[in-house]
Formats: structure tokens, C-alpha cells, sequence
């Protein structure tokens, strides 16, 4: 343990507890009760109002009146860490719930969690595991091996080197060089199998820090029932729109992909596209394999 990893030991310990052995924290620390004395006063002439009494009663204190905002964080900014902490356990991560219970002694504040955001609504409980497993290899330093199935089907086993985890249209996903296409790639959690730590190490060098997914992007035009236009609001951002009849066109930029004719067929004969062909042409044929499968 550093200089810096004991001092902030001492402090929590006397947090918690109010007095401190010297002794029994030098066993803790594996370091001599010198160097534990030596820590106080550095502690001290930092402005911790930590002391040592001799006698019977003896050992090391900290006043009652000191609380962790009067030397690192103030009142408000607490409130912050602690929000931020209750939204991160959200993703169920394991760590998260005694981390906060320690922050909130050392604090001297209850948590209270007024935000519950539920993730596994839209998503499944063993994500947890992996996003687990992968902030595990991300705070290692360490890449991750798994095996991986694209939207096509076809299965590859992957080593990536985990850059970011990004929670995007209600999945999760996580940005990362692919050692095998040498480049950046995104990958959707539920679509990773068999993870584990990889022993080879991350090279930051390889990572984008500010990696934002780019996706290429189509203009779209299409009718929708007026009463079911609603969903289109929540779904979609940046349309624009003009209600004729019973009917209300829309326009909008949206990325390509294999999710748009399947968002747009969860509308059945509600909605008629417009352009572009291709797309009119994709839903065609997914509604002649639907036909031949029932009629």
C-alpha cells in the first residue's frame, strides 16, 4: 500500500471509528507504529485535525467536529457523488453497493436513493455479469475474449481491447479495438458469449478516448395513421412532419440498418413508405417471407 492509499486508510478508519490503536493499525498496514506516527503528523500538518493522546484512554483521535467536506469535497458536491454512485448501481454491478455504503460513513450521510432506474426492464439480468467482467478487465488493464454473433448469424470468437460501455435504444453495448479488424468496433452485450480476461494487456494507444459510434445515416419519408403518431414522437428525433387527412407525413434522417424495416413493420397497415425504393423494397420482401409463412 502507498503513502497516499495508508493515509487515506487512517482517515476512514478514524471516521468510523473515532480512535485508532497504533499498533493495531500498523498490523493492518504491515508497517512499523513509527511510520504509523510519522503518517499522523503528516496527516496533520495537512490540516487534519488528527491528534495522539497518552494514557490510559490514549491513542490516536479525530475531533468530532471533522467531517470528510471540510478537507476534500463540500456539502453539494457529496450529494453529486452520491447520486452518481445510486445511477451506476443500476447496471447492477456488484461493487457499487458497498462502495457507497462506505462513501456514506465516510461522509457522514444516508443514502437515500431517490432515483431508481431500472435497466433489465429492456434488458437481461446476466448483462450484469458481463459488464461485470468487463470493468474488471478495463480497471486490469487486461483485453477480453468471447465468442460473438453479428446481425447476420455468423458467429467469431473476438479479443478486444474495452474501450467504453455505451447503453444505446434501450441495449448495451461496448466500444473497443478488435485486435482481429485492427480497428474500432462496436459490440451489443447480448450478442457476447463464453467472455473472460484475456492475459494480454490493453494498449491505450490502440483506444479513442472520445469514441462516439458513428452511423450512416438515410433520409426517410412515410404516412402514418394520425392516432399512432404519437410513437413516432417518442421513438424518433429530429422529424419533421405535416398532418394531411388522416394521415400524417413524415420526414426524418435515420440510421441504416436492418432495425428500421422492422421498426416501421411494428406499424402493420398503419404506415406506407414513401422513399427511399430500397427501403420500400425491403419491407416488400419481408412481407412476401411473412406471407408465405402463414397463408
Amino acid at each position: 500500500m502507498n503513502n497516499l492509499s495508508r493515509l487515506f486508510y487512517i482517515m476512514h478508519y478514524l471516521t468510523i471509528h473515532n480512535k485508532a490503536n497504533a499498533t493495531i493499525l500498523a498490523e493492518q498496514l504491515e508497517v512499523s507504529t513509527r511510520t504509523i506516527y510519522r503518517d499522523i503528523d503528516t496527516l496533520s500538518s495537512l490540516g487534519f485535525p488528527v491528534y495522539a493522546q497518552s494514557g490510559r484512554d490514549g491513542g490516536i483521535r479525530l475531533l468530532d467536529t471533522h467531517h470528510l467536506s471540510a478537507t476534500f469535497v463540500d456539502d453539494e458536491e457529496q450529494d453529486h457523488i452520491m447520486v452518481a454512485l445510486q445511477n451506476l448501481a443500476a447496471t447492477n454491478l456488484k461493487s457499487i453497493p458497498p462502495l457507497m455504503n462506505k462513501l456514506s460513513s465516510l461522509f457522514k450521510k444516508e443514502v437515500e436513493p431517490w432515483i431508481d432506474i431500472d435497466f433489465s426492464t429492456w434488458g437481461r439480468e446476466d448483462e450484469a455479469t458481463v459488464i461485470e467482467l468487463i470493468t474488471k478487465a478495463k480497471n486490469q488493464k487486461k483485453c477480453i475474449i468471447f465468442s460473438y454473433t453479428n446481425g447476420k448469424g455468423k458467429k467469431a470468437d473476438r479479443e478486444v481491447m474495452p474501450n467504453k460501455l455505451i447503453f444505446k435504444q434501450n441495449a448495451w453495448y461496448l466500444a473497443g479495438y478488435c485486435c482481429a479488424r485492427e480497428t474500432t468496433r462496436l459490440f451489443k452485450l447480448r450478442r457476447m458469449k463464453d467472455l473472460l480476461i484475456s492475459a494480454n494487456d490493453i494498449d491505450d494507444a490502440y483506444l479513442i478516448k472520445d469514441y462516439q459510434p458513428e452511423f450512416a445515416k438515410i433520409c426517410v419519408e412515410f404516412k402514418i395513421k394520425n392516432d399512432l403518431f404519437y410513437r413516432i414522437q417518442e421513438d424518433l428525433t429530429a422529424i419533421e412532419f405535416e398532418q394531411v387527412g388522416e394521415y400524417t407525413k413524415v420526414n426524418t434522417w435515420q440510421p441504416e440498418g436492418t432495425w428500421l424495416t422492422t421498426y416501421l413493420l411494428s406499424f402493420g397497415a398503419a404506415v406506407e413508405v414513401v422513399k427511399p425504393i430500397e427501403l420500400k423494397e425491403k419491407i416488400k420482401e419481408e412481407i412476401t417471407k411473412i406471407t408465405q409463412i402463414y397463408f
